[in-house]
């Protein structure tokens, strides 16, 4: 039912499906253990990349950083991450790990702090958490390892923090280094060039129509596509979506990051997926590939098919996602 569903969607508009170096999916950490078929299913639909997030804790306005505690869940642990690594490892598919920060719902990007002090404070505490996973990294010879996630604020305006971050994680890890700009983030970063790739974490707003169609969708894409090619050209390095993904709800690719509709459409999420893939299959000079946001563990959860997360799981959007994952 659902093949046969994307294959009219595909007569309704050509299906356009690149290849990309970088086929990835942001692997959720939960409270349950991991098992080798979890990541195996990611094989079947031609995934060889998955990020891994363990997260801190930290409230707004406050400087403190807390991560690696007994409550965190087994697939954030430091256990988890390595248990999962390796079966990844087993089976070839790549592991980029992407520590974030989590402010109990409210976003990063626009976290504050009261002084310098507390700037110094909270730098302190984001070097031990950011260094102990590069640390782990390094000594699972993970490939690849995220040094932030939007972060604006202190990228922005403490430069010289992130700079000395960089340079000392380079002393001891090999792998490739990248940092998670926010979609409106990406342009202003100064240290890219300190950096193997350029992440960005791609919720750009594309349409507010509830339903709006492929050729609709993939024609927004096509107008904020020069600028990134032109400012990867500008840099030499070439952009990864270190995150993107999209609601199974209505208007879901009108503010992706938080949509504001709550009714089912399977159908808006795929047309968001067919429209990106459309959009980006001429582009792998400079576009090397995505992070789907999110993936659970367990290919059977979540075990109702008509949720409104992210996932494409279980959904319309993994057969198109099987599709574009094979020459």
């Amino acid at each position: 039912m659902l093949f046969s569903f994307c294959q009219n969607a595909a007569k309704k508009e050509r299906l356009e499906l690149g290849f990309y170096d970088y086929r990835g999916v942001s692997f959720v950490g939960m409270h349950y253990e991991n098992k080798p078929e979890y990541v195996a299913h990611l094989r079947e639909i031609g995934i060889n990349w998955m990020s891994q997030m363990p997260f801190a804790f930290q409230r707004n306005g406050k400087p403190e950083i807390h991560f690696n505690h007994a409550q965190q869940w087994w697939g954030e642990s430091t256990k988890g991450v390595a248990i999962t690594a390796k079966f990844a490892k087993e089976i070839e598919i790549k592991t980029l790990l992407k520590p974030q920060i989590w402010m109990g719902g409210e976003y990063t990007g626009k976290f504050k702090l009261n002084s310098d002090e507390e700037w110094k404070i909270w730098e302190q505490n984001y070097s031990n958490f950011i260094l102990f996973f590069a640390k782990i990294a390094d000594s699972l010879n993970l490939e690849s390892f995220c040094v932030g996630n939007e972060l604006q604020p202190s990228v922005l305006h403490r430069a010289n923090f992130w700079n000395e971050i960089i340079d000392s994680i380079r002393t001891f890890y090999k792998g490739q280094l990248a940092y998670a700009a926010n979609w409106d983030e990406y342009r202003r970063v100064p240290f890219w060039d300190k950096l193997d790739w350029i992440g960005i974490n791609a919720y750009f707003p594309l349409c507010s129509e509830k339903l709006p169609p492929i050729k609709k969708l993939t024609l927004a894409w096509k107008k904020i596509i020069p600028t990134m090619k032109q400012f990867s050209d500008s840099l030499k390095k070439p952009i990864i979506f270190t995150e993107i993904g999209y609601k199974s709800v209505e208007s879901c690719a009108h503010e992706p990051w938080n949509p504001s509709s709550k009714t089912l459409s399977l159908e808006a999420q795929l047309n968001a997926y067919i429209a990106f893939f459309n959009a980006f299959h001429t582009e792998k000079e400079w576009f090397k590939g995505y992070f789907l946001w999110k993936w659970y563990p367990d290919p059977e959860k979540p075990d109702d098919p008509a949720n409104l997360d992210y996932t494409p799981q279980r959904k319309l959007a993994e057969e198109i996602l099987k599709k574009a994952n094979k020459k």
